[in-house]
């Protein structure tokens, strides 16, 4: 055959199989659009289960049908137009598969006939109710509103482990289906995560929770497109309890764009990293039960026997021992229910307060419970610095500084480093147990604790692994008489022996503790310490603080290895021999020395290792030319010493001393008293990373060598002193540029001081810096800002300002003041008797535009805050109490009540005689206002 009619007879061949096919598809038509209506007529009947599935397939199903009919009505005859039909039967067959897949393995069981229950909006959670517990009502309520509000998709509940998390949240839960909330919310989905995250089991509980079947054996990124698609359809609130680590959501199958207003998830942790990690926009953090909280639940627990008089005073003492964590006031409760033999109690009591768990099933449902936030702990550095703090006694606020300088001690924190990065470290170190809820902020500030119970379960760890290193604690037991020698604790490492009122050591009770790192005596009542103590040659912390009998040191220059030694507020009147020796010594700490006079020469500059010394409040002279005459240390040793970074301690006069600003810039913190003939230690500590300068006592206009301190310090205090009738005077007298590193200013009991800024001082601009001003007791202050000053500049980054005990002062602020301190945040005036009013002239919102707190107390005179504002741009909270003059607050209309005003305090009987511009603007102020309760005097 030619090469031509091979084309014509298998072009034939293509057209024919083209039309038969063709034909054939079209006879089937029929045939599928039977088929597509009955199996499409099963989906229909589970239509209710599945309600967003079939809506979804119906809109594509239905039109198909439509079409199909009318193609049948209309017949095949040779005029029909046979591409359409072809097309739509091709369709029809695709979508039967679908429909069938729908059936199949989406939605259904294996039995399609088999109808599973409607998904309920909110299915209950078995558990304790809350009812009648104020506390717990007041929270639920505060994450009702948190729930409610648009800008909150992310919600944290967190808190140490027993301390209710998952109670609270099974009572919210409960309580949403009769809420409003649900208003906004399809259905509410209840998974429980755990501490080994599974996400698989993640997805098939949110699947089962929504009557969505999923293949366990599909790869988990297929099973969450449909988690995805269908909880796209749904506006929900995800409750996930008892999260350990972080869920990556997007993995899971959970929508996770931002307009989701409707779409929640609400958490429960034992981890503030978790909620980190999380990244959720709110945490509440759940606290134990205070005393009459904790009381009732135990008793319920417990009984009517708690009732009886014999009994109650122990079971309340057994009850306090819980510290109102809810899960021991109900395992210890449960374990003493109804037992009416007082010596039971007695037995209870005493095991509770030597953390000894042989209450029934209190090592199984609470210690090990707690343990869990402690094996999760990343390292094990953290586990061992968590358990260091259970050296401390029950309720016992550690410093932090302290308990940074045992763990370098006990080679916890890496001490081949500077001490910033050391003390970084231990804060570090701090804040991720406080975040795991194993540590908690101590009862004045820069101090931490452990829960009891908490201390209770490290205490039951280590007896249960064993320590490797043991570590002795005899801690405020009243002991007067310590052991003559610690006879087979010869691998001992670590003593404290705070508190104890002991004021005699026994000459060999270090013997042979060749081990030892960290020697904690503070607050005992020692008067010395024996010559064994040089055996200790192992130590590197000798802690000896308020040990106000302390006066004499044997010699310490065998301690090579020493890297701490705190002997503030000791009687010593001299440093003891030998600390010359002290190579590696990077903390010295002598505060509150009041007694010292002696150091000998060459002691400090031989501390070449030294990074931080505290004298701060030492009675110990510098003066140069003195010292060098009778063998003394002078202040030029200290200027040897090339690594010192942080310096405290007072000096009677500069003129003998070179505080030149090159050594004092290269120091990281300072705190520096010039105050003649006194160490009086009532003031303010040095925050971290200040430079602080306070002169006490001192005539600003004849003192020389104040420049390089000055000019350096970023906090400066003025005591007592005269000689300038501004401090603008300052700048003059000693040719200072501007203060301008200064941050923070306090001038207290200085009578010369008239104004705080005069316009006949000053050319150029002063204070440019300042964010904090306190002014308190200056009997002749009559204005902060006097005369005409450069409109730039002055006070510009000013945040906070404080006025307290200033009897002349009639205005707080003045107009030509308002025109300087745009970013002021906080106002706070307290005891002017002539204050009558706190900003002058016509204010406008541009004027205050970051204003967020006005506190005002004792004020007779005071009149008005300002004049009206139409709006307070940042206005957060107004405070007054005795004020019995101010009748009107500054808003001006309904509308000028801030948005950001969350409250307003005060007496009820001043905010009963409050007059208003109008009942809408009452409306809107009552709604914030909170009584203040009387002092207590």
């Amino acid at each position: 055959m030619d090469p031509l009619g091979s084309v014509i007879v298998e072009t034939g061949r293509c057209i024919f199989s083209f039309f038969f096919t063709s034909i054939a598809t079209l006879i089937k038509l029929q045939h599928n659009t039977g088929r597509l209506r009955k199996e499409f007529e099963k989906l229909e009947d589970r239509k209710n289960g599945i309600e967003e599935d079939v809506e979804e397939i119906e809109q594509e199903v239905q039109p198909m049908l439509e079409k199909a009919d009318r193609l049948a009505v209309q017949g095949c005859g040779p005029c029909c137009n046979i591409l359409p039909r072809y097309r739509l039967c091709r369709r029809m067959a695709k979508k039967q598969l679908e429909v069938r897949q729908l059936i199949s393995s989406c939605c259904f069981d294996n039995v399609v006939m088999d109808k599973k229950s409607p998904v309920r909006a909110v299915e209950k959670q078995q558990g304790p109710s809350l009812a009648g517990q104020r506390e717990a009502e007041e929270m639920i309520e505060k994450l009702m509103e948190l729930l409610k509000g648009d800008e909150n998709k992310r919600i944290a509940v967190w808190g140490m482990g027993g301390v209710g998390k998952t109670t609270l949240v099974r009572n919210l839960n409960n309580e949403l289906e009769s809420s409003s909330l649900m208003d906004s919310i399809d259905i509410v989905i209840w998974i429980t995560v755990s501490k080994d995250l599974d996400l698989k089991k993640v997805q098939s509980q949110i699947a089962k929770r929504l009557n969505l079947e999923l293949d366990p054996n599909e790869v988990i990124e297929e099973r969450a497109k449909m988690l995805l698609k269908r909880l796209m359809m749904k506006k929900f609130l995800l409750i996930l309890d008892d999260v350990w680590e972080h869920i990556d959501l997007d993995i899971v199958g959970v929508p996770q764009t931002d307009d989701q207003a409707n779409r929640k998830i609400l958490l429960t942790t034992r981890s503030l990293d978790v909620c980190r990690a999380m990244m959720t926009d709110e945490e509440i953090k759940l606290d134990v039960l205070k005393q009459e909280a904790a009381w009732n639940l135990f008793a319920q627990n417990a009984g009517d026997v708690v009732e009886v008089p014999s009994i109650n005073p122990l079971a309340r003492a057994v009850a306090k021992e819980c510290s109102g964590l809810p899960l021991a006031l109900k395992t210890v409760g449960k374990s003493m229910r109804n037992k009416r033999r007082i010596e039971l109690w007695k037995h209870a009591l005493h095991h509770l307060q030597h953390s000894d768990p042989h209450i029934k099933h209190i090592e199984d449902e609470v210690y090990r419970r707690l343990k869990l936030s402690y094996d999760s702990l990343p390292s094990k550095i953290l586990q061992s610095c968590f358990l260091f703090c259970s050296l401390y006694p029950e309720n016992y606020s550690i410093r932090t500084d302290e308990l940074i300088q045992c763990w370098i001690a006990d080679r916890l924190i890496n001490e081949h480093q500077p001490l910033e990065d050391c003390f970084n470290d231990g804060i570090a170190l701090i804040e991720t147990l406080k975040d795991s809820c194993l540590l908690e902020q101590g009862d004045c500030a820069g101090t931490v604790k452990l829960h009891d119970v908490v201390r209770d379960v490290a205490i039951w760890i280590s007896t249960k692994q064993g320590s490797e290193e043991p570590c002795a604690s005899i801690l405020f037991t009243n002991i007067t008489k310590p052991p003559k020698q610690f006879s087979g604790f010869s691998e001992l490492t670590v003593i404290l022996l705070v508190g104890n009122p002991i004021n005699k050591i026994h000459d060999n009770l270090f013997a042979g503790l060749r081990k030892v790192r960290v020697l904690n005596l503070s607050q005992s009542h020692i008067v010395t310490l024996p010559p064994s103590l040089s055996q200790l040659q192992k130590l590197r912390a000798l802690i000896l603080r308020d040990c106000c009998y302390l006066e004499k040191l044997p010699s310490l220059g065998a301690l090579r290895k020493l890297l701490v030694m705190d002997l503030s507020g000791t009687r010593l009147r001299e440093l003891p021999n030998g600390t010359s020796k002290l190579k590696k010594l990077q903390e010295l700490h002598l505060s509150r020395t009041h007694h010292l006079e002696t150091i000998e020469a060459g002691t400090i500059s031989g501390l070449q290792s030294l990074e931080l010394l505290d004298m701060s409040f030492s009675a110990y002279k510098w003066d140069i030319r003195c010292n060098v005459d009778y063998g003394k240390a002078s202040f030029n040793e200290i200027l040897t010493l090339d690594r010192l970074s942080i310096v405290k301690l007072r000096l009677d006069k500069v003129d003998s001393v070179t505080l030149d600003s090159a050594w004092l810039m290269k120091l990281r913190e300072f705190n520096i008293q010039i105050s003649p003939g006194s160490c009086d230690s009532n003031h303010l500590a040095t925050q971290h990373d200040e430079k602080r300068a306070i002169l006490r006592g001192v005539d600003l206009m004849g003192i020389k060598g104040l420049n390089g301190l000055l000019d350096t310090a970023s906090a400066l205090d003025l005591v007592i002193c005269g000689g300038i009738s501004a401090l603008s005077e300052l700048s003059i007298s000693h040719r200072l540029s501007s203060l301008q590193s200064v941050k923070s200013l306090s001038i207290s009991k200085c009578d010369c001081i008239t104004s705080l800024i005069s316009g006949d001082n000053i050319s150029g601009t002063i204070l440019p810096n300042l964010e904090h001003l306190s002014l308190n007791r200056l009997e002749n202050l009559g204005a902060i800002l006097f005369g005409m000053v450069p409109r730039k500049g002055c006070l510009k980054w000013l945040k906070t300002i404080e006025v307290v005990d200033c009897k002349k002062l009639r205005a707080l602020i003045s107009f030509a003041l308002l025109q300087q301190v745009k970013n002021l945040e906080q106002i706070k005036v307290k005891n002017c008797s002539k204050m009558k009013y706190i900003i002058g002239g016509e204010v406008s919102a541009e004027m205050i535009p970051k204003l967020r707190v006005i506190e005002l107390s004792d004020l007779p005179m005071l009149k008005t805050i300002c004049s009206r504002l139409p709006a307070w741009p940042a206005l957060e909270m107004i405070e007054v109490r005795n004020c019995p003059m101010l009748t009107k607050l500054p808003f001006a209309t309904s509308n000028g009540v801030a948005a950001t005003l969350k409250e307003i305090r005060g007496e009820l009987q001043w905010w009963n005689r409050l007059i208003y511009s109008n009942d809408e603007i009452k409306s809107r102020l009552q709604q914030r206002f909170q009584p203040l309760k009387p002092l207590q005097c």
